[in-house]
């Protein structure tokens, strides 16, 4: 339980219920002091009146509260309990001034304009991101973070005492919560963890489609921004063929608007073409990609979570996301395209600069037919495996079998050995032309 002990009705008092009123709530005894030794008080009614008094004076709305007198070692005290609501609560007749907040056992006043927005805007979230869970806070499940914050190129002041007050930074963007004595994780929270249940996958094919020879699949853990980071590390060794930092502004849009109530996956796919990324739920009521194209205002799904990585410097903040994708290919030919699925957004980026296959020898005409690609690499290198070949077409191991199996009945080429050491030679005939 919340519990603040005062010795008796001071002038700034309502500093103390105004921080109840704005967290989850809690309790003030007056006559007693911080070691809760009961002093008592003179005249109960008399303070008790004195409390209302000053709170309908100076703060803004009236807050709920309930006083009651108690007896304890002879002596008299009140006990006032603050009741949390929707409601910001502040000095009144004011916008902005005085809004004090509750974390742990202090109160802390919310003294810049970023500190002030991002309250309000989380005492009008749904329960999504801002919901409390059971989950008990546990500075070792948050190590993942803490290494990525200072990991960062820069960091900002909100971030600069994360070692020595970890509870602190995370409270102060609600990804933990104050109740019943102990700090308990929201759904944002969740996210941060180390044991964060969310997931993303990268895959990366040598040719145009799914079907292509899969080059890697990875399959992304941890703290959510762990994941971003290892897959940014990734993409990096095809980021120079896409628009300056377009890959890196699409992933992190994917983790930030996603729909966290969702079983699916952030999803990046790498093709020889384009980049596809993959976030799951759809558009917040009300916005259709056209009229986000055009300028519409962004309501964003995680607004705490924005909040937070535009302080870790991952996004600039501005909303224009889809704008700046189609912006940065209006002197292209090839243009992205978004599209909404029943339960998914998908982009797909593609590349700057037309692609041929990418192979070790000579590049392959577009014209060419596999056989004929195979017999090419086959002149100049004289053998061949499974895995070269499908890496000179592009195709999927089952289609590479299919190829060679009709050019070895045609007498195009001669397999020896089994399996995996399986090796294609041009047959005796095409070895003399």
């Amino acid at each position: 339980m919340n519990i603040e002990y005062k010795d008796k009705v001071t002038n700034k008092l309502y500093r103390e219920v105004i921080a109840f009123a704005n967290g989850s709530g809690g309790t003030i005894k007056i006559g007693m002091t911080d070691s809760k030794s009961v002093v008592g008080l003179e005249s109960p009614l008399a303070d008790e009146n004195a409390l209302y008094d000053q709170l309908s004076k100076m703060v803004e709305p009236m807050p709920l509260i309930e006083v009651n007198q108690e007896h304890l070692d002879g002596q008299v005290i009140l006990d006032v309990k603050v009741k949390a609501t929707e409601h910001v609560y502040r000095k009144r007749d004011t916008l902005f001034e005085e809004i004090y907040i509750r974390y742990g056992s202090k109160k802390r006043l919310l003294r810049t304009p970023e500190e002030v927005h991002r309250f309000i805007r989380m005492r009008q979230l749904d329960e999504t991101e801002n919901a409390q869970t059971n989950t008990v806070f546990n500075a070792e499940d948050f190590t993942e973070f803490v290494d990525f914050v200072q990991a960062q190129p820069t960091i900002k002041d909100s971030f600069a005492n994360i070692n020595e007050d970890l509870e602190g930074v995370l409270a102060s963007y609600n990804a933990i919560r104050w109740n019943n004595g102990e700090f308990v994780l929201t759904q944002l929270g969740t996210w941060l963890a180390n044991s964060s249940q969310t997931r993303a996958v990268l895959l990366q094919y040598s040719g145009d489609r799914s079907t292509s020879f899969c080059q890697q699949a990875s399959d992304f853990s941890g703290s959510i921004v762990t994941q971003l980071s290892r897959i940014m590390a990734i993409l990096k060794t095809v980021q120079s063929v896409y628009p300056n930092d377009l890959i890196q502004q699409c992933v992190v849009n994917a983790f930030t608007h996603r729909d966290y109530s969702l079983q699916g996956d952030v999803s990046v796919v790498i093709f020889a073409n384009r980049v596809e990324v993959t976030s799951p739920g759809t558009l917040v009521e009300g916005l259709s990609i056209e009229s986000v194209k055009k300028g519409a205002r962004i309501v964003r799904r995680n607004p705490l979570l924005h909040a937070l990585f535009v302080d870790l410097g991952l996004t600039d903040g501005r909303g224009d996301g889809i704008r700046s994708v189609m912006d940065s290919y209006k002197d292209g030919d090839d243009k992205p395209k978004i599209s909404i699925q029943k339960d998914s957004i998908v982009i797909k980026l593609p590349r700057l600069e037309k692609v041929e296959k990418t192979t070790s020898e000579p590049k392959i005409r577009k014209e060419m037919t596999h056989e004929e690609a195979i017999m090419t690499h086959l002149v100049k290198h004289k053998k061949a495996k499974n895995i070269d070949i499908q890496q000179i077409l592009g195709v999927s191991p089952s289609r590479v079998t299919q190829i060679v199996r009709e050019m070895v009945s045609k007498d195009l080429l001669v397999a020896t050995g089994e399996r995996k050491g399986r090796m294609y030679t041009l047959s005796a005939l095409n070895q003399e032309e």
